[in-house]
């Protein structure tokens, strides 16, 4: 495989550097081909006769690592029980952190570590008390405790250069929930550092309105593509996977404790089309290489770690992928902006130092920032003043202040396009009701039209149906959901306030 420039430019400034110092990390974002860098490396160390060990973080990553290796004619062995790759008499070794810790770690001439930035105590220890060279691999170098385990730092390209660069997709960046967070603990990972405490924030995003914001703003913009969905904790994620449900959207749960063999067909069906959304609790936000083309953000954090993972799980190239959609529910952009702008040319020893680097980045950030959109809560690129989404144009107030509040743009060409399409598709479905018995009024178009755009239909529409789309489809689904809910509600409120009514009656 022929690699890229900046792909030999890291591998050369290994070699480099490779006497000089016995621990480098090798800064490699998602999409920069952190496998193929990592396949090269360990095929000269095979062809130059050397042992070597490749550790991943999960065991889901073993089968993924040897049949990269596979590809590049490395033979290789695996560390770990009952594998049928089990073969200690290899030089190149493949296992998890997890049970090298139990076994412990052989002698080995090079250890590659793969998503360095997750801390392992007794890999640690054995990197501190041998002689061994250790390249780490990762896209988020951020980790505070980094600088005192490697010597050596190569960074050698950013997200955004990926993005100029044709190989990883654009995206488009979507606000339209904003919770309040305030007074919400802080509690300490290992991997993410401090982030926010998932029960406390499990119930905040576990609101339903935040839930029908999300289902609402997926069936808009989503538009059925394969998404990933961040979720805080279990039950979050159940919550939400039922709340889809219920809007005809087929979504699955996957935590850190579903089995493989579970994991395998939610992955096929994912793959399939079947599965529209996987609501993830701690998992796939490293390592997923499958075709995602939207996230669902409704995890709060204050990690940018974890916030730079997630993100970049939907930035791969696919075939007919033009760009990424990401819907942030959790307010993390107002906190931590633009994901492929966090960037750092350093490894940090402690907290503080990370801080600092922090507060450094901030203050060399240009003034001009991205805005939110207050019709479609698209974000802006910095200095846009009529959204390119939705048209929408904010005025000048009396003091020279944009009041971004006010729109006076008027309805563009394709705006008024998708109007008479809706109203087409509206008479095709309120058609196709009728024709299967349910004798709705005519009128039933109309405000249907009106909850959708919020206004009536032009009276220069006629009525002429079209096959309605499942874009429209979803969009009268949910309004029936959320009907129902009403309704459900009003009664609970009838019984409740019959049972005060009649306890006051018992009392006197």
């Amino acid at each position: 495989m022929k690699l890229r420039k900046y792909q030999e430019t890291i591998i050369n400034q290994l070699r480099h550097h490779w006497k000089k110092y016995n621990t480098h990390l090798i800064q490699a974002p998602t999409g920069a081909g952190k496998s193929i860098i990592a396949s090269e490396i360990m095929k000269g160390l095979h062809s130059n006769g050397m042992r070597a060990l490749f550790t991943v973080p999960r065991t889901a990553l073993v089968n993924q690592t040897v049949k990269h290796f596979e590809n590049f004619g490395i033979p290789c062995g695996v560390i770990q029980a009952d594998h049928e790759m089990t073969d200690p008499s290899k030089n190149i070794q493949v296992g998890t952190v997890q049970t090298l810790a139990r076994r412990g770690y052989d002698d080995y001439d090079v250890i590659i570590v793969d998503e360095a930035h997750i801390r392992s105590k007794p890999l640690i220890e054995y990197i501190d008390n041998s002689d061994v060279k250790v390249i780490g691999l990762t896209a988020t170098p951020l980790a505070p405790w980094m600088g005192n385990v490697y010597q050596n730092f190569i960074k050698q390209v950013t997200t955004k250069d990926l993005m100029e660069q044709g190989y990883l997709s654009n995206y488009e960046f979507f606000v339209p929930t904003k919770p309040d967070l305030k007074g919400v603990k802080s509690n300490w990972s290992n991997t993410y550092g401090s982030d926010y405490n998932e029960e406390q924030i499990s119930e905040i995003m576990g609101d339903a309105k935040i839930a029908g914001d999300i289902v609402t703003t997926w069936l808009k913009y989503g538009k059925g593509l394969p998404t990933i969905a961040f979720c805080c904790n279990v039950l979050h994620a159940n919550f939400l996977t039922v709340e889809l449900r219920k809007a005809g959207i087929k979504a699955e749960v996957m935590t850190g404790s579903t089995p493989k063999e579970e994991r395998q067909r939610i992955f096929k069906a994912f793959d399939d089309g079947i599965v529209k959304i996987i609501c993830s609790v701690d998992v796939l936000v490293e390592g997923f290489d499958a075709d995602v083309r939207c996230v669902i953000y409704a995890k709060p954090t204050k990690s940018e770690m974890r916030w730079i993972q997630s993100i970049g799980r939907a930035l791969r190239l696919a075939k007919g992928k033009d760009k990424a959609i990401i819907l942030d529910h959790s307010g993390t952009f107002y906190r931590l902006g633009m994901p492929h702008e966090i960037e750092y040319d350093e490894l940090f020893s402690t907290g503080d130092a990370y801080k600092e680097a922090q507060q450094a980045r901030e203050k060399e950030k240009p003034e001009k920032k991205e805005k939110e959109c207050p019709s479609c809560h698209y974000i802006k690129p910095a200095g846009q003043y009529v959204c390119e989404k939705c048209g929408f144009k904010p005025i000048y107030g009396e003091d020279g202040e944009v009041d971004e509040s006010i729109e006076i743009a008027p309805v563009s060409m394709q705006q008024q396009e998708d109007k008479k399409r809706w109203w087409r598709e509206l008479c095709g479905y309120w058609q196709m009701k009728n024709n299967e018995g349910k004798n709705w009024k005519f009128g039933w178009i109309g405000h249907k039209y009106k909850e959708k755009f919020g206004e009536w239909p032009d009276k220069s529409f006629k009525f002429s149906p079209t096959d309605p789309s499942a874009e429209v489809s979803n969009f009268i689904k949910h309004l029936n959901i959320k009907s129902a809910k009403r309704h459900q509600k009003s009664k609970e409120t009838a019984r409740e306030s019959i049972a005060n009514l009649r306890k006051m009656l018992n009392e006197r």
